[in-house]
């Protein structure tokens, strides 16, 4: 099978292009893109192909075009309407260009020991601030413009999570402060952005819990209890709505106990134009380090001395 001749169910695609289930059948009906083939039990199937061109409409939506301006245009007219700016590579450092060419090229042993390596000369802060932050941007900017096809985001991803993994398990303390549970709400399947969390509140001495992704709220509630967390992180990529992320946020502080702190994190947070009573909203993730330091000193404050 060659790749363009690759077909992915709804799921997949509202995962790898950021464009909800709903939005891809409206689309279907008003403008008649995309065109899913149908399978053995009348499920939506798409060719590649017109995923990447959804790729390109999320991106050019993304930049202030409307979809009636961009849905069903071929992937060359789409092309054209990215300016030079758009398209032009961000800027970065040799070293990080280097990572994403073993991305491209495949290496994933090499690439994995070249991460490790960085991760030990920097130390873990500057390793997540200043390599994999501007990396994963470098990386997302490739995927968006076709340079990267979906296996070589998840082959990086996934020796990124094996490095950091290794390093949290060297900070993992069961006796810090403040305990701190992660996850993600349903529909977010990204977990590469709360194990960064989970990674910077280790390094602040945080007692961290993770449940991994897609966690009910319910059962956020539930684990909450159990661990007798003091603080519940969330985290949101680009791929969930705007206004999903916030009626998710507003959900789980209504469902979690007045004392437990509710902290969000992620791209997909940063869109937030408005506070959410009772959130705190986190930026890059030196906040989250900011945040702790705040919390112990509210909750620990230090005697007054005469």
């Amino acid at each position: 099978m060659q790749p363009t001749d690759l077909l992915f169910d709804i799921a997949t695609v509202e995962r790898e292009t950021g464009i909800g289930k709903d939005t891809l059948r409206v689309w279907e009906r008003r403008y008649g893109f995309p065109v899913p083939v149908r399978d053995e039990r009348d499920e939506r199937l798409y060719p590649q192909l017109q995923v990447e061109q959804l790729r390109l409409i999320k991106r050019l939506i993304g930049n202030g075009l409307r979809p009636a301006k961009v849905v069903g245009l071929g992937a060359e007219e789409l092309n054209g309407l990215l300016t030079p700016a758009q398209i032009q590579q961000v800027a970065a450092p040799q070293h990080i260009l280097n990572f994403v060419e073993l991305i491209k090229t495949h290496q994933a042993v090499t690439l994995r020991i070249a991460l490790s390596r960085a991760l030990l000369q920097q130390g873990l802060d500057d390793f997540l601030s200043k390599t994999i932050t501007p990396l994963n941007q470098l990386v997302g900017e490739a995927w968006m413009r076709g340079e990267l096809r979906i296996f070589e985001e998840h082959l990086y991803s996934e020796q990124l999570t094996g490095v950091l993994r290794s390093a949290i398990a060297t900070l993992r303390d069961p006796s810090g402060s403040p305990r701190v549970l992660l996850t993600t709400l349903p529909g977010e399947e990204h977990s590469l952005g709360l194990l960064m969390a989970e990674a910077t509140l280790c390094l602040y001495g945080a007692n961290c819990v993770t449940l991994g992704v897609q966690t009910p709220i319910q059962e956020i509630i539930s684990a909450a209890a159990a661990h007798r967390s003091d603080i519940v992180v969330l985290s949101f990529s680009e791929a969930i709505p705007a206004q999903q992320v916030k009626t998710g946020l507003q959900q789980a502080r209504l469902a979690l106990p007045a004392n437990i702190h509710l902290w969000a994190g992620g791209s997909g947070v940063m869109r937030q134009r408005s506070v959410i009573e009772g959130v705190q909203l986190m930026g890059p993730l030196s906040d989250l380090g900011i945040a702790v330091e705040k919390w112990r000193s509210e909750s620990f404050p230090t005697p007054l001395t005469h």
